[in-house]
């Protein structure tokens, strides 16, 4: 299960850094720009982030107890909620987003930037929504390989249209990082239209009612948001402190912000794998229990730490070994990559502890007691950005120390996860 998503993980980020190579290669406020509003669309997807895990897990569960017409009943009430909270996304980042920016940023060229960008990706949001949703369907019941030509198609036409809307190839113009926003978009459609059709093709739309819309189910929908709405202000908890670690280094200029963008695109490629294999811990979990095999979760969740860390570890030891060509593949700027190197290595240890601690956050997660990671989630968001900000403005740390906040969230969350874990509170839970 977690291999296909491992691919299809690479293939997604390839969005991220293709945007970044390419506006690295643009302009230092568009790179810089880039962070930002990515962060801010981060901020805009939470809501569809919990109502994809909150299917996933529901639809977990209803796999382990063999009822593939319930699961129908879930995709398609979650299919309505996806709509609902992308148009509300869409219309706050039009009406809402530029004046925020406008009065947070330091730099007015960032912030128009910024602005630009967002009012084209924003309807990214609607068609993002639904892959997700696709996604939680298909990782709940175990067929994950589809996602990796999904996110192909995705990768595929991104760093096509970025290569040729950015700088103007092909006779187009050079629209810069409107370009970028462009590519999102058509990018988020063209997997849409792929995923919908193999639905189709699977013939998913009989064996298990998908599409099969009925009137609103209230009783489901209140189901499904109790699991989902603690995971979507979880997402978000996790979304605004990243945006607010972005807002502290803006504060400290433009060759920092651009200098962590680039560490952050380094970042992302570590963390693959590593959300990968959280994602399946996360529907094995739900799926056990609906099996009623409780007592093969502590064996699931030590082989899959063991099995991340198989995938990780060269990645970790590539990049401590070579920084400088890995930081050269985002950006030929010899003076970002020196000033990058020791907040890579931060990140890299970081990484080491990522891999314990969100297996056992993802598997409290698939167990359903999703209330209690939003509570693990504030927590951890409160004490990384607490020292980032002292070690930032209060301290005027180099980049590197600020970084350490990574480590210190990953930690607590370790910490607390394993406690509420073996706790065993969440067996309270019925779904």
């Amino acid at each position: 299960m977690s291999f296909p998503l491992i691919i299809a993980g690479i293939s997604k980020s390839i969005v991220e850094i293709t945007d970044t190579i390419f506006l690295a290669r643009y302009g230092t406020t568009e790179l810089a720009a880039i962070g930002i509003a990515a962060a801010i669309y981060g901020i805009s997807l939470c809501l569809a982030l919990g109502l994809a895990d909150g299917m996933q897990i529901i639809i977990g569960r209803r796999s382990g107890e063999e009822q593939p017409r319930k699961i129908g009943k879930v995709f398609n009430q979650g299919f309505y909620l996806m709509a609902l909270s992308s148009v509300l996304m869409i219309l706050l980042i039009f009406f809402a987003v530029p004046g925020f920016t406008a009065s947070v940023f330091v730099s007015p060229a960032i912030a128009a930037a910024v602005n630009t960008y967002l009012q084209i990706a924003a309807f990214a949001l609607l068609f993002q929504a639904f892959n997700l949703a696709y996604s939680a369907f298909y990782i709940a019941i175990s067929k994950t390989r589809i996602l990796i030509g999904a996110a192909a198609v995705l990768a595929t036409t991104n760093i096509c249209l970025d290569y040729v809307l950015i700088f103007g190839h092909l006779g187009l113009p050079e629209l810069g990082i409107t370009g970028t926003a462009i590519a999102t978009l058509l990018a988020e459609m063209a997997a849409f239209l792929f995923l919908s059709l193999d639905l189709v093709r699977k013939r998913y739309t009989r064996s298990h009612g998908l599409f099969h819309f009925a009137k609103w189910n209230t009783d489901l929908a209140q189901g499904l948001c109790a699991i989902s709405l603690p995971v979507s202000l979880d997402a978000l908890v996790a979304m605004v402190k990243w945006f607010l670690l972005v807002v502290i280094l803006e504060q400290l200029g433009e060759n920092t912000l651009a200098s962590a963008n680039i560490i952050f695109s380094c970042y992302a490629l570590m963390l693959i794998p590593i959300k990968s294999f959280a994602e399946t811990i996360c529907a094995m979990v739900s799926k056990l229990i609906g099996q009623n095999h409780k007592s093969q979760l502590k064996v699931l969740i030590r082989r899959t730490i063991k099995l991340s860390y198989a995938v990780v570890i060269p990645m970790l030891i590539l990049t401590v070994l070579c920084p400088e060509d890995v930081l050269s593949i985002f950006t030929p700027d010899t003076k970002m990559i020196q000033s990058s190197l020791y907040g890579l290595l931060v990140i890299t240890l970081a990484t080491v502890i990522a891999v314990p601690a969100d297996a056992y956050y993802s598997a409290l997660e698939g167990t359903g007691d999703t209330r209690i990671t939003l509570l693990i989630e504030i927590i951890i968001a409160l004490c990384s950005l607490t020292y980032a900000w002292y070690a930032a403005i209060y301290l005027g740390l180099a980049l590197e120390y600020i970084l350490v906040a990574e480590m210190i969230g990953w930690a607590l969350c370790l910490l607390l996860s394993w406690l509420c874990f073996r706790s065993g509170s969440w067996q309270r839970l019925k779904i």
